[in-house]
């Protein structure tokens, strides 16, 4: 496979990434923190520069100093990255903290089919967060007298939060009750959000009328696909459960696959053709397809083609000064497609920085993997 990014090349481009990232005015928690701060995690992996892990690390201890007044938005803390932190630093505080959260991640109410009620109020038509200055900010201000109440939802986004979470933390303390709690949860959400005639997942399940909204939101799927990961990949391989979530995985990478536009991005709604490339999903497919094929789970010879028309589009959106170019805004809830299809795009967040950094590393890791196995094959005779 020819070599599309040098290490060298991922390690200046992840070192101004991350610095768009150490700016980043972080609200401790919001959606799209997460795979800011596992980005940030890899950037350190990447750069050898140990100054984004410390940023990490100072951003979690000073979260446990308020941790008894939580926000509204404490479950999507970035409790993958938090345990991350605790097995480099061993300290004690963040496990216990770990722990602490785990049992308020367990609190909330759930719905017949057993997943975690995050939101029970969710506006739908609510009008991203735009700077002042951008050039949609009136219109999206006026958009939000559209703003209604969907009443309960269960979000595309939860699967990065709170299954993976579980799992690292029954790998971190060999709890069995934390390895339940992760196949239960990723399992109930693949029940409400998989739509298994498109092979995709919707970005959010009604509860008072027991559908999904029916739109495949690209970032949507990133995020779940990059929850499931990281879900089987801290259970043990054999359990009935992983092997149930690695072939829905599967399913919805194969779907990616064929999805992908002829220029090696997708559409932000994912199977309408008129709608937007959005840079994010393509950062969020590298990472996803490159992660899969360490693990052998897909095949190469399908797969690592569109690994590296998606690294070819996305190298190609990264500005100068490390920046993403063409990424939506955060996306909020809604039941109709034109509201996606019209998201602006030119977010400087971390959902467009963390997933460009978890793709390098990614990438970089697949790399290594193919170099070492191509190696063997030499030496064997082959």
């Amino acid at each position: 496979m020819r070599r599309m990014l040098t290490e060298r090349e991922a390690r200046e481009i992840a070192a101004k990434a991350a610095g768009t990232l150490l700016r980043y005015p972080w609200k401790v928690w919001f959606w799209g923190d997460s795979i800011g701060l596992e980005g940030l995690l890899n950037a350190t992996e990447l750069t050898g520069d140990a100054q984004y892990r410390g940023f990490v690390y100072g951003l979690f201890k000073a979260w446990i100093a308020r941790e008894q007044f939580r926000s509204e938005f404490d479950y999507t803390a970035a409790g993958v990255a938090l345990l991350q932190v605790f097995e480099q630093t061993g300290d004690e505080a963040l496990r216990a903290a770990a722990e602490r959260h785990a049992a308020y991640m367990t609190g909330f109410r759930k719905t017949e089919s057993g997943a975690a009620v995050r939101y029970e109020n969710a506006a739908f038509e609510l009008p991203p967060e735009l700077p002042s200055d951008h050039p949609d900010f009136e219109t999206w201000r006026e958009l939000a007298e559209r703003v209604k109440n969907g009443g309960p939802c269960i979000f595309v986004d939860s699967m990065h939060f709170d299954a993976p979470f579980y799992a690292a933390l029954h790998r971190v303390t060999g709890k069995n009750e934390y390895r339940q709690l992760a196949l239960d949860t990723a399992l109930s959400q693949i029940h409400l959000l998989y739509d298994p005639e498109d092979g995709l997942f919707h970005h959010f399940w009604i509860e008072h009328t027991r559908r999904r909204n029916g739109i495949a939101w690209g970032r949507g799927n990133g995020w779940g696909l990059l929850g499931l990961l990281d879900t089987i990949e801290n259970l043990p391989p054999a359990d009935p459960g992983s092997i149930e979530i690695r072939k829905v995985l599967c399913g919805v990478l194969e779907r990616m696959a064929e999805l992908q536009d002829p220029g090696g991005g997708w559409h932000t709604v994912l199977n309408d053709p008129s709608s937007y490339i959005e840079s994010s999903i393509a950062a969020f497919m590298i990472s996803a397809m490159s992660r899969a094929l360490r693990q052998a789970w897909i095949s190469p010879e399908l797969y690592l083609p569109v690994v590296e028309a998606a690294m070819a589009y996305m190298l190609e959106h990264i500005q100068p000064d490390g920046v993403l170019d063409g990424v939506s805004y955060e996306t909020f809830p809604s039941t109709r497609v034109e509201h996606y299809r019209h998201m602006p795009r030119g977010g400087v967040v971390p959902w467009g920085q963390g997933t460009l950094l978890c793709a390098l590393w990614a990438y970089t890791q697949l790399q290594s993997t193919l170099e070492l196995q191509d190696k063997v094959g030499r030496q064997d005779g082959y």
